[in-house]
């Protein structure tokens, strides 16, 4: 054979040679027109990259995505109403691409010309790794300086759970401890009716299981600090779908804030928590801004029984926080763990007048800086912040801070208010040491004379307080409490007197009437000096509040909390926005003897959740 057609003989069998095959768990990236496909052989993502949206999820042969619900993609969105919008016309590029993870992104630049409303370029990144049964997504938005004012309210992601023969492929919903069971069937939900005099999310199961029973979205309404992940599993199937979390710092309004999870065949997550008293934030024109969202696990398994499917996914939260922040994630908007800083100290609490009180399991936190508790983190959603619990002697180190100047934040079950600290310098790869950290707790007075209730943000350690997220329960108070409703502070027993949200009360022809609730305390004299009433709210929306001390034919005050909004009675919440109010009632208002301090509430559309009361004597 000569020397050229030996050349052409090796040439021609190599072009017929196949492609290197992929190793067993190597992620993949093929194209199908506009989907993107990622695989490692686990699970298989078809991603439509002009629309940034999920079409399809297969594990174990599983299809994750609904093909018959009202959402058939896994999709981002923003706002509502005439402001509703998707995202479009997203340009395809792949930012990563080895054996070990595949990293594309479907980024949407605004155009006026093209019909966007939000003034916002949106960059979304799915990412397929090694091993992992799922996807993780992160989404980085910009507003260049030239581009108008930017509103953002709603700002989420949704994905509706799929039916099999008519059936959840994954039956039983999860949230928390309180919250998992088998929901109503699909069949069960287009029978369902809809509740005269109720808010239209608010549905009455008339067939199955939940029969008889209220289904209403915001009912799995929950803190996503504290449960870390939520989702679906199936005693059927033995297969588990969940959101899961390894980090929080792009969240807004801090560790107490709760916004919508799971639903009866929908899974959200709200990257911008906009129910529940959280206005829209504003970039204005001339502002060059960025905020980098996730990356956040969309997490697939398989174990035997739907319990053991939420026990595996809790474990994985865990594993996904110790990870955090991912070293894998290459973005400028995100730095590495070595481009962050951290700060620590030690919160040691003085309360003149609760010297057992500690600051073991205190929250600490870093935001922007603002002591207005209308503007402060519980408002915050434009920027980043970091909490911690303190250890059980007040001790706490918070990791992986951006660098920047922020404000430190403290708050702790039962004392009322909060820590504040500004001016405090974060660097890349230092911890800023902040030493002992010592709140004295103010308070008006110098002696507490009753107290009602525990400061912790909430209402639900009152009466029904244990059952907030069950729908309707704003119209079963008014009926079941009692007006006025009388409670004793010698008898203390606030759990099963005291209900968690004040609103009005129902008269014999069911018409709305000014709620009363009294509170019966004796005192020995009267006091040399006025007393003050502190009145801690966990939430109010609308409140009509009036105060009378000794006399309801003349009110001493018209309380209006300074912090309203969220609607979380009819919302089915256990707490909104947090605030503290004062009263100071003058010395001759008392009397030694039994007093009587009476709350009324009189609008119709408003209410008021307490977190805690007490009155103190000079």
């Amino acid at each position: 054979m000569s020397l050229l057609r030996l050349f052409l003989f090796v040439l021609v069998s190599l072009s017929a040679m196949p492609a290197a095959m992929p190793a067993a768990g190597d992620v993949t990236l093929s194209q199908d027109g506009n989907n993107a496909i990622l695989s490692n052989g686990l699970v298989t993502v078809m991603v439509n990259t002009p629309s940034a949206t999920v079409l399809s999820v297969k594990y174990k042969g599983n299809e994750f995505v609904s093909s018959t619900g009202r959402h058939k993609t896994i999709y981002f969105s923003r706002d509502g109403g005439k402001a509703y919008e998707r995202l479009s016309g997203c340009v395809f590029s792949v930012t990563a691409r080895t054996p070990d993870m595949v990293d594309i992104s479907c980024k949407s630049v605004f155009s006026p010309e093209s019909g966007d409303r939000a003034p916002w370029d949106v960059d979304v990144h799915f990412v397929v790794r090694r091993g992992v049964p799922g996807f993780y997504f992160y989404v980085v938005t910009s507003h260049p300086p030239s581009y108008p004012d930017l509103n953002v309210g709603e700002w989420r992601i949704v994905w509706s759970t799929p039916e099999v023969n008519g059936q959840h492929l994954l039956e039983k919903i999860y949230v928390d401890a309180a919250r998992h069971w088998e929901m109503p069937s699909p069949e069960d939900m287009r029978k369902a009716v809809a509740v005269p005099g109720a808010p239209m999310e608010i549905t009455r199961v008339t067939t199955g299981l939940w029969k008889d029973r209220y289904e209403c979205k915001y009912m799995y309404n929950a803190r996503y600090r504290e449960i870390g992940c939520w989702g679906y599993a199936s005693d059927k199937n033995n297969l588990g779908g969940w959101w899961v979390l390894g980090g929080h710092d792009f969240f807004n309004d801090g560790p107490t804030k709760q916004d919508l999870s799971a639903s009866v065949g929908a899974g959200l997550v709200h990257l911008n928590r906009n129910h529940y008293n959280s206005p829209s934030f504003r970039i204005k024109k001339g502002e060059d801004w960025t905020k980098f969202y996730g990356p956040i696990l969309f997490y697939c398994n398989d174990k035997t029984g739907a319990n053991a499917c939420w026990l595996d996914a809790q474990a994985r939260t865990r594993i996904e926080e110790a990870a955090w922040p991912y070293e894998w994630v290459r973005h400028p908007a995100y730095p590495p763990a070595s481009g962050r800083g951290s700060v620590q100290g030690k919160l040691v609490i003085r309360d003149p007048l609760k010297p057992d009180l500690t600051a073991a399991n205190a929250w600490v936190g870093i935001a922007k800086p603002s002591s207005d508790p209308k503007d402060n983190w519980q408002f915050q959603a434009d920027a980043y912040q970091y909490w911690v619990q303190a250890g059980a002697d007040g001790s706490f180190r918070i990791p992986h801070i951006r660098p920047g100047t922020y404000a430190l934040y403290a708050f702790t079950k039962g004392a009322v208010g909060e820590y504040y600290q500004d001016g405090i310098t974060v660097q890349a790869g230092r911890a800023t040491a902040l030493g002992d950290i010592t709140w004295t707790v103010p308070h008006k007075g110098s002696k507490i004379a009753w107290e009602i209730g525990m400061p912790d943000r909430t209402a639900t350690e009152f009466k029904f307080g244990k059952e907030f997220f069950l729908p309707m329960q704003f119209v079963r108070l008014p009926r079941e409490l009692p007006n006025p409703l009388e409670y004793d502070t010698a008898k203390g027993d606030w759990a099963n007197t005291w209900a968690y949200a004040q609103s009005t009360s129902r008269d014999a022809r069911g018409q709305s009437v000014p709620a009363k609730w009294r509170i019966r305390f004796n005192l020995p004299e009267v006091p040399t000096g006025p007393a003050t009433l502190t009145v801690a709210v966990a939430g109010a929306d609308f409140t009509r509040l009036f105060v009378y001390v000794n006399d309801e034919t003349k009110a001493l005050c018209r309380l209006n909390p300074k912090v309203q909004g969220g609607n979380a009675f009819i919302r089915e919440g256990g707490h909104a926005k947090y605030c503290v109010e004062y009263v100071q009632i003058p010395a001759s208002r008392l009397k030694a003897g039994e007093n009587v301090i009476t709350l009324e509430q009189t609008n119709p559309s408003g209410h008021v959740m307490y977190d805690y009361l007490n009155l103190e004597l000079p």
